[in-house]
């Protein structure tokens, strides 16, 4: 909180910085997930047909993809920030962890506009606002913690292992799949389910969608053991993150 004018200002050079050479400009933020969604809807509505009941597959992957697309853009240029901000982390006094955070929240910006994007979609096919809309705003407090958790663990382990940043891909590539994006997690077996909703990504997707597209309350079962886990992903992070803060400097 004391440093969040420093959090935000480093957050909007990164923007500014990112659309200032693009034709398209901000625009890029929403063409991501649209595109994606349009991939998705043609393989997997009409190509595969993936059972999806009591909502139109559209505003299901969309959900789903927003909600992913936060987190791994958050990791992609998370993971890096302390490296590639070396000359503010080595000149300047300040808490490092004050640079993976505002690249929290460049990502967050784009998911932003992920989700002024899909109110206009869920205006556009008649969902009808609900009482359940009221826990969107705790589903969002769970992604966020458990967001800034893994930048946080990623980007000190990046300073010490570079390694890290050539598995990123194929981690997140896998970890999508692995994550109800483009499927229901109806289609888990069932013996598995329990352990298949372990993956927080799954359990924060499923309760967007409940509240967002069912106007149902998602129940303790489902959203209990990934705020438990978002809040031990953060702590966790951050304690690594503050004790090897000093050997930043030495590995740059």
């Amino acid at each position: 909180v004391q440093y969040r004018e420093l959090i935000w200002m480093l957050a909007l050079s990164e923007l500014k910085g990112r659309h200032r050479q693009t034709m398209l400009g901000m625009i890029w933020a929403l063409l991501q997930p649209v595109s994606l969604m349009l991939i998705f809807t043609v393989v997997f509505s009409i190509f595969v047909k993936v059972p999806i009941q009591g909502m139109p597959y559209t505003l299901f992957a969309y959900t789903g993809l927003i909600s992913w697309l936060f987190v791994a853009n958050s990791l992609s240029i998370g993971l890096p920030s302390i490296v590639g901000s070396m000359n503010l982390v080595t000149k300047a006094s300040f808490p490092r962890e004050v640079v993976p955070l505002s690249k929290l929240l460049t990502a967050g910006f784009d998911f932003l506009v992920g989700g002024v994007i899909l109110s206009v979609f869920l205006f556009m096919y008649g969902v009808p606002v609900s009482p359940a809309l009221i826990v969107v705003p705790g589903i969002l407090a769970i992604h966020v913690i458990f967001t800034a958790g893994l930048v946080l663990w990623g980007s000190a382990v990046y300073v010490l292992k570079r390694d890290l940043g050539s598995l990123l891909p194929l981690a997140l590539q896998l970890w999508m799949f692995m994550s109800p994006v483009a499927y229901p997690v109806t289609l888990i077996p069932s013996e598995y389910k329990s352990l298949y909703l372990l993956n927080p990504m799954a359990s924060i997707m499923e309760s967007y969608r409940s509240a967002l597209l069912l106007g149902r309350v998602p129940s303790l079962e489902l959203v209990m053991p990934v705020l438990l886990i978002s809040c031990t992903v953060l702590i966790t992070g951050y304690a690594y993150f503050k004790s090897v803060e000093l050997k930043f400097a030495d590995r740059m």
